[in-house]
């Protein structure tokens, strides 16, 4: 029986099992099983606040949804999280542990030298990886595409960082940074960002991670306070921060005549310091990540329970506050979750782990079966979180749209000044900044020379002397050690002007350089003495190169754009006609053959017109020929005697006698300049000339004017004549080429104005165009502060009177008195183009007259005609209608003229009128 019982039971549970299998596959095969609980992974700098504050934060989300019935449908969420230490291996070690968990996502990790190795993993396992801290930008889905990132990268909070510098036109600043992946991989993005703002970073400072106090305040000591820059922007872990501003406190570079600048790590946990921390930051502004449309209530709420759990957790820790790095870690669970929730919801989970390379049997794990779905809907993510709205940018796996506040320390806290925007990169301002201690006002950020340290700045030294610049030696100094020497000049007087514009003292002592000797390349020489330092500054009349600029700054030129460039000038002589042909000289040989045509041509008109009815224009051929030639060119003088009977033909003769006046005054007015008037004309046709023949050209010796014609224009350099005075250069004009002399001479247009040109204005003149260059600056060591500065002094002295002052003093004795352009005058034939117009419109009417009344002399021949003409040919109608032009006219109107002017009537006249 027992046997029997046990069969009986036995068989039972076969039964039992079969239908538990089959309801299992059918609801497998319907979908509708679901996963009792799913593993998700945390990787955390433990031992960095942030890890531990963003563990409480992760714990709490986690607990939170498997309270919440709305989502995961009963299925729990279980999270694993393993301490990094910031170690690149450790993290990987954890990943590999994770993913052998069966980790479908993991969250983190907080550092980017750990979320390179951890990226790689996730790509080869299909895990989807969401850092809440790693902002390198090179970590991203182009290279990485199983890595999301829930954070902004560095590029974009620079972004910030560098709008605030260019808002007050900062151009240098200094960066203090960690030593590690966090500090190193952001200064490219600031880089980047600065260089659009249109400043650099001109030092930098690295900070070791293990830094202690005496380190970080020998940095200080040493290096940082002697910078010329006063602008900082910190970058580095909050514990090394606190002792940098603590330790700056103590030397007084927290004033307003510092800029310190914040990134977005160490603001956000200025929530946490005390009132100790906030005194030593008194001023510092900084980026710090905001939070927009947030749920504040729930919020609260949530930071009430995260701040008793996290003393709980960690009760030898101070009191800390809540940051966005933890609310953006809570935010990132619930992301994850609502991505398996709708896959769930879709019944397209796949929670499945399997062998797919050989690279994972290496390592001993597999590949998440569902991992291209999950990585899906992380991407899709959109909902209303604790940090705001949650969206993510599908292809940079980043988050949608950031935003940053401006903070500034004030007292024992600190206050939100204004907000920046990725989509507008521009910053709102809400209120005043406080720039620390003492002024108000925006700090120049650099720093100015102290009292007792003046700038050495060089001035050139030529012998001759200049209105630009003169150079001295004090005889009763000569031979003394310390020799002292009298500098003035129009270059001078500019910078002492510009320098009561600046709103700051800038103590200075003019040097000059050399022996006052100018040899080849000074000026350049001179230029490149600042790129060494031997020099702070240079102030002369030293023109704006393309090549100079590349080592030296220089600032706004303090001449006008009118008076930059090179000029050619080159001696002029009289050329006064005195040949014996000289009458010929007022018209061009095209005007010439034009107003003898046009002669011929009036007068041929007005023979055509008068010929069949005025008696003196009538007559033998030769008579006719005569008539026609003297009528045509006594009109030159008004001395025709022939008068005219028909109204067309005195339109036309009126017209034409008003044309033959303007010929004849032009001429008459031409003519007697060329032969009384001096006529200046230059010695050289052309720079094209000059190369051509390869002449002689001088130069200011020491200048680029040589290098410039050599490579820009092209003259031969064995052609090129160095000269070191205004006065050598005229002496050599005079001489001309074949006397030793050269053609031409090129100088600063500003130069040739002032001096050369104005003192000898009835030898030389100017030849050509202007070939620009940059004008007289002065010159600043590349990427001095104080260019800016000095720039604007220029600009506001030279819209002043005092300005037109100086230039009236020291070229009010040598300016205007003659016109430079006057040089290269051109010939003062008088050509065609001058008088087309009339020409043109005396020809009109003549032509017109002669069509009309050839039209009626036609019209009249055909009714006279046109019963007796069919039958000819053309040519005997040609000849008849010849004839009839030629004939008398018979039909003259019947009024009163003189009898020396009319024709007989046809009374007085048989029929048959005798050809003439």
């Amino acid at each position: 029986m027992a046997n029997r019982a046990d069969r009986a039971n036995s068989g039972c549970e076969v039964w039992v099992r079969i239908a538990l299998g089959a309801l299992l596959f059918c609801s497998a095969a319907l979908g509708e099983v679901k996963p009792l609980s799913i593993n998700i992974g945390a990787i955390i700098a433990l031992n960095t606040t942030n890890g531990k504050i963003a563990e409480t934060a992760i714990e709490l989300a986690v607990e939170d949804l498997n309270r919440n019935t709305s989502i995961l449908n009963g299925t729990l969420l279980n999270i694993h999280i393993r301490d990094s230490k910031q170690d690149a291996l450790t993290g990987a070690s954890a990943a590999l542990e994770l993913i052998r968990k069966g980790c479908v996502s993991i969250v983190g990790p907080q550092t980017s030298v750990v979320g390179e190795f951890v990226g790689y993993l996730g790509v080869a396992a299909h895990v989807p990886i969401v850092t809440v801290g790693a902002t390198n930008p090179s970590l991203s889905m182009h290279r990485y595409p199983y890595f999301i990132r829930a954070v902004p990268n560095d590029k974009i909070q620079m972004k910030a960082i560098a709008k605030l510098i260019e808002e007050y036109k900062w151009t240098d600043v200094a960066l203090v940074y960690v030593d590690d992946d966090l500090g190193t991989s952001a200064i490219p993005a600031l880089n980047d960002a600065l260089r659009e703002a249109r400043a650099k970073i001109v030092f930098q400072a690295a900070v070791d991670p293990q830094a202690n106090v005496s380190s970080i305040r020998k940095l200080l000591e040493d290096q940082l306070i002697e910078l010329e820059s006063r602008v900082f922007i910190v970058h580095m872990h909050a514990d090394l921060a606190l002792i940098l501003f603590s330790e700056a406190y103590k030397l007084k570079m927290i004033s307003s005549d510092y800029v310190w600048i914040i990134s977005d790590g160490f603001a956000n946990l200025l929530d946490s310091f005390d009132a100790n921390s906030f005194l030593s930051m008194n001023g510092v502004l900084g980026v710090k990540r905001k939070l927009t449309q947030t749920d504040q209530p729930r919020l609260n709420e949530f930071a009430k329970r995260w701040k008793q759990r996290f003393r709980a957790q960690n009760p030898t820790i101070p009191s800390l506050e809540l940051n966005a790095q933890a609310i953006v870690a809570y935010d990132t669970v619930w992301a994850i979750a609502f991505a398996i929730d709708r896959l769930l919801h879709m019944k397209s989970w796949k929670g499945g782990f399997s062998e797919t390379s050989s690279s994972t049997k290496v390592l001993n794990f597999k590949v998440f079966d569902g991992g291209e779905q999950l990585l899906k809907e992380i991407l899709e993510t959109n909902f209303l979180g604790l940090s705001g709205l949650v969206q993510i940018n599908r292809e940079r796996g980043e988050p949608l749209e950031c935003s940053y506040d401006i903070i500034n320390v004030v007292g024992n806290n600190y206050s939100v000044i204004g907000s920046w925007t990725e989509r507008d990169l521009n910053i709102s301002w809400k209120r005043e900044i406080h720039w620390g201690s003492g002024p108000t006002k925006t700090p120049r950020g650099w720093k100015i020379p102290a009292p007792g340290k003046k700038l050495k700045i060089a001035v050139p030294w030529q012998q001759v002397l200049s209105p630009f610049l003169n150079v001295k030696l004090d005889h009763d100094s000569a031979g003394a050690q310390n020799q002292t020497y009298e500098i003035k000049g129009f270059c001078i007087d500019v910078f002492k002007l510009m320098l009561k514009r600046l709103d700051y003292e800038l103590p200075y002592e003019l040097i000059p350089y050399g022996t006052g000797s100018v040899t080849a390349g000074y000026y350049d020489d001179l230029v490149y003495q600042v790129y060494l330092q031997n020099f702070d500054a240079v102030v002369g009349d030293v023109t704006v190169l393309a090549n100079r600029s590349r080592y030296v700054d220089f600032t706004q030129p303090y001449t006008l754009y009118t008076e930059s460039g090179l000029i050619m000038i080159v001696a002029i002589s009289d050329k006064r006609s005195s040949d014996s042909w000289a009458f010929l000289h007022p018209f061009t040989p095209a005007m010439w053959i034009t107003t003898v045509t046009f002669f011929i041509f009036t007068g041929a008109v007005v023979w055509f017109l008068e010929h069949r009815q005025n008696r003196q224009f009538r007559g033998t051929p030769r008579k006719q020929v005569l008539t026609f030639i003297w009528f045509s060119f006594s009109t030159l003088f008004m001395t025709q005697r022939e008068r005219i009977a028909s109204c067309l033909g005195k339109a036309v003769v009126t017209i034409w006698l008003f044309v033959v006046f303007v010929l004849v005054s032009s001429y008459t007015a031409s003519l007697s300049s060329m032969l009384t008037v001096k006529q200046i004309v230059p010695n050289v046709e052309n720079l094209e000339s000059l190369i051509a023949q390869n002449s002689p050209i001088g130069y200011q010796q020491g200048s680029f004017i040589d290098k410039y014609l050599v490579q820009q224009l092209g003259v031969d350099e064995s052609a090129l004549r160095p000269y070191s005075s205004a006065q050598e250069s005229a002496d050599a004009l005079k001489k001309g080429p074949n006397n030793g002399g050269v053609a031409a001479i090129f100088e600063e247009q500003i130069f040739a104005q002032k001096i050369f040109l104005s003192a000898g204005c009835n030898d030389y003149t100017r030849l050509g165009p202007v070939y620009k260059t940059g004008g007289f600056s002065f010159v600043f060591p590349k990427g001095s502060p104080l260019v800016s500065g000095v720039s604007k002094a220029i600009l506001n002295l030279s819209e002043s009177k005092e300005m037109q002052a100086i230039r009236k003093r020291w070229f009010n004795s040598t300016e205007n008195k003659c016109n430079i352009e006057s040089g290269g005058l051109d010939s003062n034939k008088m050509s065609l183009k001058d008088f087309w117009g009339i020409l043109l419109f005396t020809g009109c009417v003549s032509f017109l007259t002669l069509v009309y009344y050839l039209c009626r002399l036609l019209y009249r021949f055909v009714h006279r005609n046109e019963n007796s003409s069919h039958d000819k040919s053309i040519s005997t109608r040609l000849r008849t209608f010849a004839n009839y032009a030629d004939k008398k006219d018979i039909q003259a109107p019947k009024r009163k003229r003189h009898k020396a002017d009319t024709l007989p009537t046809s009374s007085e006249l048989p029929v048959s009128t005798e050809q003439m």
